[in-house]
């Protein structure tokens, strides 16, 4: 079992999530960063884990998640 430990930063102050497994990872993480007002994203982000390719992954699917959020908010401006 991983331990992995999500870092995110906030106007409010930061926000630490641990989980057990990557997909319980993901899914707090989404959670937390679909609740934020998106004016406030991109939100930082820090990863940690044991394994590098956790970390990895995690990272890219929350930036990724953080820029598609972004873009929809972008398109509506226009």
């Amino acid at each position: 079992m991983t331990t992995i430990a999500i870092l995110i930063g906030t106007q409010a102050g930061a926000r630490l999530l641990a989980a057990a497994s990557e997909r319980e990872a993901a899914l707090s993480a989404e959670a937390f960063l679909l609740r934020l007002p998106v004016r406030a994203l991109p939100a930082p982000l820090w990863v940690q884990c044991a394994d590098p390719a956790v970390s990895g992954r995690l990272t890219g699917y929350l930036n990724g998640l953080q820029a598609e959020q972004v873009r929809e908010r972008d398109a509506r401006r226009v």
